[in-house]
């Protein structure tokens, strides 16, 4: 799928259940994705919902770390995952990562 370069008209099927996918990658292929993914990361640290968030997730990962006992034969993979449901079952996560994307993504969008 060769999308349209600027100011060219092109035709989309939007019944095409392969669309988002072809879009996605067309996106890719130009270097469109990659630039609005560097630029979405190198303003995520500075806003308050990801800082906020962060803290959060610190606090409850050393809170989770502190409860498990240290030996040789732990399974980490076992620990992590049961780490990272703990993490995304925790509440306000899903709020907070909504409010990150409100803060960075969307007004590049715009």
């Amino acid at each position: 799928m060769d999308l349209a370069r600027e100011g060219d008209a092109v035709e989309l099927d939007l019944e095409d259940p392969q669309l988002e996918e072809k879009l996605v990658n067309e996106l890719k292929a130009q270097g469109v994705f990659d630039q609005f993914r560097k630029d979405c990361l190198s303003d995520v640290d500075t806003k308050p919902a990801y800082q906020n968030l962060r803290v959060r997730v610190d606090k409850s990962v050393s809170s989770y770390l502190s409860k498990t006992t240290w030996r040789p034969t732990l399974n980490k993979n076992q620990l992590r995952n049961q780490l990272r449901k703990y993490i995304q079952e925790m509440s306000g996560v899903e709020a907070g990562v909504d409010r990150i994307v409100d803060q960075i993504v969307n007004p590049k969008l715009n």
